[in-house]
């Protein structure tokens, strides 16, 4: 029996390339149209060959195309129409949510979960866009037990770098994955440690990600206005959270 789109693609999903990411992308995000095309109207719609379209379908485990849009066809048809805000649709909200659940890898949050077994000391590391919800990580992981620290200035960071051990876990946190500043002091605390470097960006082949012993990608529509980031957050703070729930689910007692 077909599986849904989402299930069917959680594992093979992870190992796309950057042109087959957009490709997965636009899937996720627009399945009401790909459902009704042919492989030709698809390949047209990116510039690419049959070929390449063929090729992306058998690299996400199906078949071929037409398997590809029977599992497209099941997904759509099992949705429930639910009437959301204007701008929920507009700017895929809640699809960015539900394609950055479905591409956690269930072998990196149990690599997560068995460090922070560990008790170690951990670090939030963020950009400017990234400062509040590096604020409310502090706050969640010192509700649990550990030393956690956020620091939040750019004086505070800098003295980090010679106290920061190779039992510790960074939490680097960057939508983007190309912040200079935070780029550079990984790299500095790696001279002297090698602590478990946990980072949060978006979908793409970054610096950051690169530095990392464990990535998580989060999807979410670009939103600025002048003098202001407004792109929500909200995907990278469910990935937190949920690495948070699956620990207390693993190791708390039960009440």
């Amino acid at each position: 029996m077909a599986l849904d789109f989402y299930n069917a693609t959680q594992e093979t999903s992870r190992n796309l390339t950057q042109t087959e990411r957009l490709l997965f992308d636009y899937v996720i995000k627009n399945m009401g149209a790909v459902k009704d095309m042919s492989i030709r109207q698809f390949a047209a719609k990116h510039f690419v060959s049959t070929t390449t379209i063929h090729r992306f379908t058998r690299k996400l485990g199906f078949s071929g195309f037409s398997d590809f849009i029977n599992s497209i066809l099941i997904t759509t048809y099992t949705q429930q129409d639910v009437a959301l805000p204007a701008a929920l649709h507009d700017h895929n909200y809640l699809k960015n949510a539900m394609e950055t659940v479905r591409v956690m890898s269930p072998e990196q949050i149990k690599k997560v979960i068995s460090r922070l077994k560990q008790k170690p000391n951990i670090y939030i590391l963020t950009d400017a866009n990234t400062h509040t919800i590096g604020q409310y990580c502090e706050r969640l992981f010192i509700g649990l037990g550990f030393h956690a620290y956020f620091p939040e200035a750019a004086y505070q960071t800098q003295n980090l770098v010679n106290r920061i051990r190779s039992g510790d876990m960074l939490i680097a946190l960057s939508y983007c994955g190309q912040d200079v500043e935070l780029i550079d002091f990984i790299q500095r605390v790696y001279l002297t440690a090698r602590p478990y470097l946990l980072s949060v960006t978006r979908a793409d082949n970054n610096p950051l990600e690169n530095l990392s012993d464990t990535n998580f990608y989060v999807f979410t529509d670009e939103v600025r206005v002048p003098g202001m980031d407004l792109t929500s957050g909200v995907t990278m703070l469910m990935v937190i959270e949920l690495l948070i729930y699956e620990y207390i689910a693993t190791t708390l007692p039960k009440m």
